[in-house]
Parts: structure tokens; sequence; C-alpha cells
């Protein structure tokens, strides 16, 4: 009599977790949410510097405007105004160089320096490139020097050597910035504060050449910021009164 096989009566081992997930079509892969949020964090950042840093400078733009007073009690017309708004006859005070904001005051106050002129070079002339040193700097001192009227009484009037500061471009200001100006400060020569107007109200006899005046002869340096100080020559006046 043939046997019949048995069935395996042996019990069934039990799935494990990862085989149940594999059953189910769990990969069990996860995605890892940390660096999402980081991501977040950063742009958040980054969004409120940059809101920040527009605020701040459209701060700095208005606080840059400037008022006139016409009749100051304290002899101050207008505070922190930039060496762009300048005119030619203002007095200035806390007056450090020609590319920072001061204050203009009456000039028969004590101020610093009285600006004589501020012109800039034609381009069409130098067809856009630096023309030299040489005229650049004749240039200037024609302008500053010769072509300056300055009142003979009002520098007679003043027990001091006085000069004229004479700014003018270097070759890297002027491929660099784009710099043409050329400016013209009357001071003292002992560093001690002025007073009075010393421009020539109108046209007369009587020109610079009259006043026994020197001139400094300033380059802008394009590293101005460092600060390293631009040359200076100083030429004093062959004629006397």
């Amino acid at each position: 009599m043939s046997e019949t096989p048995q069935g395996n009566d042996a019990p069934e081992q039990p799935l494990s977790r990862r085989e149940r997930r594999a059953a189910a079509g769990d990969t069990g892969f996860r995605l890892n949410a940390v660096p999402f949020v980081i991501a977040g964090v950063v742009v958040v950042i980054l969004t409120v510097g940059a809101l920040w840093w527009f605020l701040g400078r459209e701060d700095a733009e208005e606080a840059s405007e400037w008022t006139w007073t016409e009749e100051p009690a304290d002899g101050v017309h207008a505070r922190d105004v930039p060496p762009e708004d300048w005119e030619a006859g203002w007095c200035l005070t806390g007056f450090s160089d020609e590319d920072s904001p001061a204050n203009v005051i009456s000039c028969e106050r004590n101020y610093d320096v009285q600006v004589l002129l501020r012109r800039e070079m034609d381009d069409d002339v130098t067809d856009g490139e630096y023309p030299g040193e040489d005229i650049v700097a004749g240039n200037a001192n024609q302008w500053c020097h010769e072509e300056i009227e300055l009142s003979p009484e009002a520098v007679e009037a003043v027990d001091a050597e006085l000069q004229i500061e004479l700014w003018h471009p270097s070759e890297s200001t002027w491929n660099n910035d784009d710099d043409r100006l050329v400016s013209c400060f009357l001071s003292r020569a002992d560093g001690e504060r002025l007073s009075g107007d010393f421009l020539a109200v109108d046209d007369s006899d009587t020109d610079a050449e009259d006043a026994d005046v020197d001139v400094v002869d300033e380059d802008r340096e394009e590293d101005s910021a460092n600060g390293e100080d631009s040359d200076a020559e100083s030429d004093e006046d062959s004629d006397d009164d």
C-alpha cells in the first residue's frame, strides 16, 4: 500500500518589518526635511538683510539733503552740504578735503576755507584721454592762480600768509573715477581760521597777481580713502605789491 506524502506541518516564520514594508511597496526612503528648513532660514535672513540695506540706503540719501537758512542766528547757512553742491564764494567750516561734506557759514564769521572755484575740465579738448600731468596741472594753476580775482583790500587786512589750495585730477582718478573737477580754496598757510570775503565783488583793474598768495597744488588720489595724502606743491607769486 502506497503512502501519500504528508505536508510540512512546521509553523511559518513571521516576516520582519523591512520585509513587510517591501511587500507593501514601501521602499523605506524618507525625505530629510532638515536641509529644507535650513535653506528656508537662509532665504529669510537674506531677504531681511536686503530690505535693511535698501531702507538704510534710502535713509542715508534722505540724510544727505540739506536746507539753506538766509539769515541764521549762528551764522551757519547750511550743514553737511556735499561737495557737488558747493559754489564759488561760499565759506566753509568743518572742511577736511574736497570730497567730504562741510558747513556753509557767513564769511563774516571764522571759517576754514573759502571756495574760489569749482570747474570741470572739458573732455572735448582731451578726447577723454588723460592729457598728462603738465597739461592738467597747468590748466588748474591758470584757473586758480591767474584767472581768479581776489580783493586786495581783504588780503591786506589779514595779518597772515594766505594760500590757495588747488585740487585737480590725477591720472588714476581721471581714468578710474571720470574725475575732471578742478577746485580752488583760499585758506591761511598756518592752518588758522579766516574771516572775510576775499573774492572780488565785480570786475576791476585788480587781479590775483596783486595779492601775495601761495598756491598749494594737490592731486586727488584713488586711494585717499586708505589715508594716503595727495601730492602738494607750493609756488609763490613772483610779483609783489
